[in-house]
């Protein structure tokens, strides 16, 4: 891919819906948005790039109130339980909706029928990379390397049944190497620790890993999603570099309490693709090594769908048990 996400909003029952929306006097106080995350987390700072531009354009603004806890399900839990009147959504990222309905036993919301999708806002591309003095160039060379020294290349992850957990033991399965899973206590400690040359290989964010590529420390040797990014357009994908099927990648997005009306959710959507249409908001984001994506509510549900059963399969093959 060689330029941002660009899908378009199609059908006559999202253009009628569109209409009506613009027929409503909406919104006529402020908004809040549920952010399940800590204040300058990775998914407060994206949400706010588009959260301030929305305010702009709805003559409303949008208060953030960070509820972070519990791997991000507490504010989901808040938003799940807000009155669905368009004056409460949640800026989520992808964990929040399809990993920890999965590790945590008791979550108070069900990710697919709680919430009703507004759309996406950025794709958090995740990329395999490798201590920069470990010899290899591609992915080949990576499976082939650890193929030849069985239990000596170690994989590092944010933690157990974070998403660099999960997308380094897909790539290690279809692969067919043996992960070593390292867990650390966070993705900093873990990108360091690959950086170091304590562990030997991990699948972060792209964005994440970018500081330590720059400083030499780290190289890429592809990234997890199903187009190449838009960031990093030499890098081939996991997939077309030698691991077939492979697709492992996050996302940040903005739904609201099911039942929300219909038309305040397509006047949402609308706004915030203007928004994301615009030269500035393309740029911050691709500054911090982020694709801005424009989608419809069905694209963004079906999403949800697909990488919720797909977690789902992971965290069994991780052998994971509910907390």
């Amino acid at each position: 891919m060689t330029r941002w996400c660009w899908i378009l909003v199609g059908g006559l029952g999202c253009a009628g819906a569109a209409v009506a929306a613009e027929r409503l006097d909406y919104p006529v106080r402020p908004i809040r948005v549920i952010v399940p995350n800590a204040p300058g987390s990775t998914t407060d700072l994206l949400g706010r790039i588009v959260f301030t531009r929305m305010s702009d354009r709805l003559g409303k603004q949008l208060v953030v109130d960070n509820r972070p806890g519990a791997g991000g399900t507490l504010g989901m839990e808040i938003a799940a339980r807000a009155a669905p009147d368009g004056y409460t959504i949640a800026g989520v990222a992808a964990s929040q909706l399809t990993i920890a309905p999965h590790v945590y036993r008791k979550v108070a919301y069900d990710p697919l029928r709680d919430f009703a999708p507004v759309g996406l806002f950025v794709t958090a591309q995740t990329a395999l990379c490798v201590h920069a003095q470990l010899p290899v160039k591609t992915v080949r060379d990576l499976v082939d390397l650890a193929k030849a020294k069985p239990g000596q290349l170690n994989m590092a992850s944010a933690g157990v049944g974070s998403t660099s957990h999960l997308g380094g033991l897909m790539f290690a399965t279809l692969a067919g190497i043996p992960a070593n899973h390292v867990p650390y206590k966070g993705g900093g400690p873990s990108i360091a620790s690959v950086a170091q040359g304590e562990a030997q290989w991990t699948v972060p964010p792209l964005s994440a890993a970018m500081p330590q590529v720059r400083a030499g420390r780290m190289r890429c040797l592809a990234t997890g999603g199903d187009r190449r990014s838009a960031v990093t357009p030499d890098l081939p994908t996991i997939a077309e570099a030698g691991v077939p099927g492979f697709r492992f990648y996050g996302w940040n997005g903005i739904v609201a309490p099911r039942a929300t009306p219909r038309p305040i959710i397509a006047k949402l959507n609308r706004v915030m693709g203007e928004v994301l249409g615009t030269a500035e908001v393309r740029k911050l984001y691709f500054e911090v090594g982020e694709e801005p994506v424009r989608t419809s509510p069905e694209d963004f549900g079906k999403l949800i769908r697909e990488d919720y059963e797909q977690m789902g399969k992971l965290v069994k093959l991780a052998g994971l048990k509910p907390d």
